[in-house]
């Protein structure tokens, strides 16, 4: 598989990057992750070029990582500053080197030509920090399917009926129809349920003695990030910005990494208007998505298990896959042409 490159993904949580090193496959390259003297992050490839023993079974020692196995030691460019048992370090024992930056409590990575990592495109069109909004964060999650699936599934509004049925969703969403749009390399599929029960992890914050109007906005921005503001208000009030401000609204967000061509590194949370400083509320909301997204997980991972033996060779694709088909158009023109 063939991804794009020249763009920033999640490597870690900042609190996964401690005083040892993290070895995570990235693109389908092994990585490792440390931290400097000074807090900064680095990263390398993740093999010790002498015996290819990784480097995240090392130490970190000041401002360099050094092999566990005979003590080659690389600092953050990749360059060795140390052979064990000679003073002449070989000149061809140097690594290739990774720009990581911390983000948004997240260490991102530029996997591509490293000239071109520019934090000015770091993902930033979400309310992060600001006031009146909380948050929680969901533990790092690995997905035994290919990226690909997770973002088609977090462009479907309608697998919430049938998939999150406990959590996210209400038999009376099951046939609304939903709108597609693009704009540029930005996919959105959004649904509004009107006049009807609210899903149950709103009503347990929301609490409306009757109906309310409810909305879904799915979100995806090249190549693998996704956002999905939903929420719901009284009914009647309108679908504008204002409108939804001013109902119980949360933004569930959800960087993915691919890891391999069949398996992604998962970074989710959510923000929130309402309670903002309460952590009580911020672990109910984890709890909840936790149980949600692992219903989401099996799904997925049985879908990518099944690929392998294609029964049917021409899947029925229906009008709910719009957004689907935008993503696959749009992210096979963006390789193309970095290529």
């Amino acid at each position: 598989m063939t991804f794009l490159k020249n763009c920033w993904y999640v490597a870690a949580w900042t609190h996964e990057l401690g005083g040892r090193p993290l070895g995570r496959r990235i693109l389908d390259v092994p990585v490792v992750l440390f931290r400097q003297s000074d807090g900064r992050p680095a990263a390398l490839l993740d093999r010790c070029p002498h015996r290819m023993l990784p480097l995240s079974m090392g130490t970190v020692v000041g401002d360099s990582i050094q092999c566990g196995y005979h003590g080659m030691s690389f600092d953050c460019s990749g360059r060795c500053v140390r052979a064990p048992a000679q003073s002449r370090i070989p000149p061809d024992a140097s690594l290739p080197a990774y720009k990581v930056v911390e983000h948004w409590g997240m260490v991102w990575i530029w996997m591509g030509e490293q000239d071109k990592a520019d934090e000015a495109l770091l993902f930033r069109k979400l309310p992060w920090g600001e006031a009146g909004w909380g948050l929680n964060i969901g533990p790092y999650t690995h997905v035994k399917a290919d990226y690909r699936l997770l973002i088609e599934n977090l462009l479907d509004p309608v697998h919430v009926t049938y998939v999150h049925q406990s959590t996210l969703g209400t038999s009376a969403m099951a046939d609304i129809p939903i709108e597609t749009s693009q704009e540029g390399d930005v996919v959105l599929v959004k649904r509004w349920t009107l006049d009807s029960p609210a899903a149950p992890i709103l009503q347990r914050f929301g609490k409306w003695p009757g109906h309310v109007d409810r909305w879904q906005y799915y979100w995806w921005y090249a190549p693998s990030i996704n956002v999905v503001d939903f929420g719901a208000h009284e009914v009647g009030m309108g679908d504008s910005e204002a409108a939804r401000q001013a109902g119980l609204r949360m933004y569930s967000n959800h960087f993915l990494t691919p890891e391999t061509a069949s398996s992604t590194h998962y970074f989710w949370c959510q923000l929130r208007n309402f309670a903002p400083d309460d952590e009580a509320v911020s672990r109910e909301i984890t709890e909840q998505f936790v149980m949600a997204f692992d219903e989401d997980k099996a799904i997925l991972e049985a879908i990518q298990r099944v690929s392998a033996d294609p029964v049917i060779e021409r899947p029925v694709h229906l009008a709910l896959d719009a957004g689907a088909a935008r993503l696959h158009r749009t992210l096979d023109r963006l390789i193309t042409a970095e290529q």
